[in-house]
């Protein structure tokens, strides 16, 4: 089932969603983009707030009956990532692409204005919806920045909601975790501290690259020999920087990485066990070493009753063989303080080209989408948010 709009409809979100692709701006800058999206907001007459938690938005409609108060969050940052896309709307600012699909939740959020308001729905439904476009979703606690301003502080919302692209998934095809749904994320860096000097003479050094690549692999263990098969985390290490020349053994190397879990207690296991093994690579290679753990965003948990709800409203619109349940993604998301807060769901959008099948994952320099997705998220999100503010 592919749910249709009038051509100038989605034309305009095509047109939108461009934009957004071709002017990525970085967590806390996303000035262009805010105004972009004041300027539609004023288009459309709808009342908004700007500047909240630095760069955000917050629009409001409501209709003319009461009823419950309900939240739609799209995000807005783009990644630090050079776009390899050869396309017409290919990213203006070098170094910077939306990669992660932001520039489609900012337009399915106004697509899903636009459709409220050109379906009647402010004249004839009941009920508010506050619209949030977040800044700095990657890693920059926008959702908490939010919170924080205590905007939302005397708002009695009931539920939030939000979409999230899944390449993996086809357009026209949502998948929706029953409860857990992304991971909670920490970063930590470790810092070996050997002796340096002339790479010809290592037994006079101490050398930290060496004790720095035993510990990588090590670290794989955590999860392969210690970790129960049934349970899921995942430790990554993104950077590994040391030395200046060939024939240097360096002072110092850095690793930087991530951590990935679902659970309190697994997580609290894991950083355990990568504070041992850190301290055992400095007694077996004769250096010292310092772990730092920066703690990220939590596990995000979808409301069950919400869950029920979306996934009766998505079989209406999309067919029941197009919704599918799904175990959690490791991916962690920053919808999960609102979750916290309010009890909410996130719902992902399949978003390639049915055609050519899955190509390239989030955050790919080749990642791209396919824009009728646009249309499908307009449309089911509208329906959504509708027939939730009908419930008594």
């Amino acid at each position: 089932m592919s749910p249709r709009l009038p051509d100038d409809f989605f034309n305009w979100l095509v047109e939108l969603r461009r934009f957004f692709h071709s002017s990525p701006e970085p967590a806390y800058k996303e000035v262009k983009t805010a105004a972009k999206i004041c300027e539609i907001l004023d288009a459309l007459n709808v009342p908004f707030q700007s500047g909240i938690g630095q760069t955000g938005v917050v629009a409001r409609l409501r209709a003319q009956r009461a009823g419950h108060l309900i939240a739609f969050r799209a995000d807005m940052d783009a990644l630090p990532l050079e776009e390899k896309n050869d396309v017409p709307y290919k990213s203006r600012n070098s170094g910077f692409m939306h990669a992660c699909g932001h520039d489609g939740h900012m337009t399915v959020a106004l697509g899903v204005i636009r459709w409220l308001i050109e379906n009647r729905w402010p004249q004839n439904g009941s009920g508010e919806i506050i619209f949030i476009f977040q800044p700095a979703e990657e890693g920059g606690d926008g959702a908490r920045a939010m919170l924080n301003t205590g905007i939302f502080d005397n708002e009695p919302i009931s539920a939030a909601f939000a979409g999230h692209m899944h390449p993996e998934l086809p357009r026209g095809h949502i998948r929706l975790a029953p409860e857990v749904s992304n991971a909670s994320a920490d970063s930590f860096v470790i810092r070996l501290k050997g002796k340096g000097g002339h790479g010809a003479h290592p037994h006079l050094c101490k050398d930290p690259i060496v004790a720095g690549a035993h510990l990588v692999t090590q670290l794989q263990t955590l999860i392969s020999r210690e970790l129960p098969p049934l349970e899921s985390a995942v430790i990554t290490i993104g950077r590994f920087h040391a030395g200046t020349a060939t024939n240097i053994i360096p002072e110092e190397a850095v690793l930087e990485g991530t951590l990935r879990t679902l659970r309190p207690d697994i997580r609290e296991a894991m950083i355990k066990r990568l504070e041992d093994m850190v301290d055992g690579v400095a007694g077996s290679f004769g250096i010292r070493a310092a772990l730092n753990v920066t703690e990220g965003y939590p596990v995000l948990v979808n409301d069950p009753e919400l869950v029920k709800h979306v996934t009766a409203c998505a079989e209406e619109v999309l067919g029941a063989d197009n919704v599918h349940g799904g175990l959690p993604r490791m991916g962690a998301e920053d919808f999960a303080y609102f979750c916290q807060k309010w009890g909410g769901a996130m719902v992902g959008l399949g978003c390639h080209d049915p055609g050519k099948g899955f190509q390239h994952s989030l955050h790919s320099p080749h990642f791209d989408l396919d824009e009728k997705v646009l249309e499908v998220g307009t449309i089911l999100f509208g329906h959504v948010l509708t027939k939730y503010l009908e419930r008594p």
